[in-house]
């Protein structure tokens, strides 16, 4: 029943998760009231593997976890919740690096730069503007799992407060997912300003926010644990380029269809650079940005109530009527019977 390992780098198809965040997961969701553990059940995720922290699990079983979570709690609300409730050890050496930075500032970039050893199929940007600074989150590749959105965002929020002590620390958030039928509790941990189906998942500081201190840190812990951090990123597969690709076409998608240009620019490569290493990896631009808008199609037709015009909108298409043609080779339907149907 195992599906993960400790030590030694792995195939990662699917992607892997850092066994010390299933760990924390269901240590929050018990601390709920939940019975986590019958969760595991049919998930594939062995208890056993559990117990190192450094181990790995499936992605898939992964998912399976938190859709039966979600089912077993009946709340909407549950990602947020739990993740309110995670500690720095589920992120692992992240985690133990991140609290004993500077400033809040310093222990967000270590997202980007680490975040797969959580789940290698992450993706962080920061962007930094004139008066704020962006922090937009997305996967890579597969099912898009919007429950993750508030669990980590809830997560980061708390841990951050307790960081810098600054209880009232607040955030502007949008989610991709549709409306809850309660916004308490996400008005609750993260302020007034919270947003639904937007076309990317961020939170967004006040960049004054950023330089605030973080009043224990240890800069010997923080040594030792970005050591550790880089000696773990050895053991986790590299993320591949159609990997890449597929996460910068997700968040872009809805500024209009991304030139290829563009996309190897920021890659830092020559497109012919990008045609030759996707083809080695048996794929090419052209699929992975059809194959983004299908896995984008299903999750906006299914887990939002925005129009068909405006989900066409969203990814790249500048007529309704080339996404209704493309949605029809994809799915043998138009979006409209896919979303009456669902």
């Amino acid at each position: 029943m195992s599906s993960g390992q400790s030590g030694g780098r792995r195939d990662d198809p699917g992607g892997t998760v850092a066994a010390s965040l299933v760990s924390g997961i269901l240590s929050a969701a018990g601390s709920l009231g939940l019975d986590a553990m019958s969760c595991l059940d049919g998930t594939g995720i062995d208890t056993q593997t559990l117990l190192a922290p450094t181990a790995r699990v499936d992605f898939a079983g992964f998912s399976q976890l938190l859709a039966a979570i979600q089912h077993a709690s009946g709340d909407e609300a549950i990602g947020l919740r739990i993740g309110r409730e995670l500690a720095f050890s589920s992120y692992n050496a992240l985690g133990y690096a991140a609290a004993n930075e500077k400033t809040l500032f310093d222990a967000l970039r270590l997202l980007p730069k680490y975040e797969a050893l959580v789940v290698s199929r992450a993706q962080t940007e920061i962007i930094e503007r004139e008066d704020r600074v962006e922090v937009c989150w997305s996967m890579t590749g597969g099912e898009y799992l919007a429950i993750l959105e508030g669990l980590f965002f809830a997560s980061w929020i708390s841990l951050g407060r307790g960081l810098t002590g600054m209880d009232t620390l607040k955030a502007a958030v949008h989610f991709t997912h549709r409306a809850p039928a309660s916004r308490a509790v996400w008005h609750e941990i993260f302020g007034p300003s919270v947003e639904f189906e937007r076309p990317v998942a961020r939170f967004m500081l006040d960049a004054r926010l950023l330089t605030l201190t973080i009043i224990r840190s240890d800069p010997f812990i923080h040594r030792v644990m970005t050591r550790e951090a880089e000696h773990l990123a050895t053991s986790v597969t590299t993320t591949s380029i159609a990997a890449k690709v597929s996460g910068w076409l997700a968040g872009r998608l809805s500024r209009g269809e991304p030139e290829q240009q563009a996309l190897a620019d920021h890659l830092n490569m020559s497109e012919r650079t990008l045609r030759r290493r996707l083809q080695q990896e048996n794929t090419s631009y052209r699929e992975l940005l059809d194959r983004v808008r299908k896995e984008r199609a299903a999750y906006y037709l299914h887990q939002t109530s925005l129009s068909v015009q405006e989900i066409a909108g969203l990814l790249g298409y500048q007529h309704t009527t080339a996404f209704n043609a493309a949605y029809k080779r994809w799915m043998g339907t138009t979006p409209g019977s896919a979303r009456n149907g669902r």
